[in-house]
C-alpha cells in the first residue's frame, strides 16, 4: 500500500493519516470487538505512533477494561461513534480499525487473534496465524509475516 494512507468516520467529522509504514494487519475475534463491530471480528492494524495523526476533527475516548494493568484508550467519533483505533499507553503503536480507511480493496489480513471466541461457522485460510488467545510474542510473527506479505 502505497502513503500515505488516509481514512475517517462514517460522518466525515473526524479524518486522520498515516505516513508510517503498518506493521501487521490481523483479525480479532474477541468477544469485545464482535460487539464493538457489530460483526463477527473486528479488524486491526498496527501503525506506528509517530506515523499517526489526525487532520480534522478531535475524537472521543474511553477506558477499555483489560487482563493487563495497562491503561487502553478506545478513539472514536464523538459525532458518530464510529470507533477509529484503540491505544495503549506505553505502546509504540496504536490499533487502527482498518475498516475506517477510505481504500479497503488491498487489505488482506495475515492472521487471526482470539479464536477461541470466533464464530463456529468461520473457516480460517490454511496458511494464516491463528491465535487461541492474544499472541504470545509481542505479535512479531504477525509483524514478520505482513512486513514478507508487502515485498512479495
Amino acid at each position: 500500500m502505497k502513503l500515505p494512507l488516509r481514512g475517517g468516520c462514517q460522518c466525515g467529522a473526524v479524518r486522520y493519516e498515516i505516513s508510517g509504514k503498518p506493521m501487521a494487519l490481523y483479525c480479532c475475534h474477541c468477544a469485545t470487538c464482535q460487539q464493538q463491530s457489530s460483526s463477527a471480528f473486528g479488524m486491526s492494524m498496527l501503525v506506528p505512533r509517530d506515523g499517526f495523526k489526525y487532520l480534522k476533527g478531535a475524537v472521543a475516548a474511553f477506558s477499555i477494561p483489560t487482563d493487563s494493568k495497562s491503561k487502553k484508550l478506545g478513539h472514536f467519533c464523538g459525532d458518530c461513534g464510529t470507533r477509529i483505533a484503540n491505544d495503549t499507553a506505553g505502546k509504540p503503536a496504536l490499533s487502527l480499525k482498518a475498516g475506517t480507511l477510505d481504500d479497503r480493496a488491498k487489505l488482506k489480513p495475515v492472521g487471526h487473534i482470539w479464536v477461541k471466541s470466533a464464530q463456529d461457522w468461520m473457516i480460517f485460510d490454511e496458511d494464516a496465524l491463528i491465535y487461541d488467545g492474544a499472541p504470545d510474542d509481542g505479535y512479531f510473527a504477525l509483524m514478520q509475516r505482513y512486513a514478507d506479505q508487502e515485498y512479495a
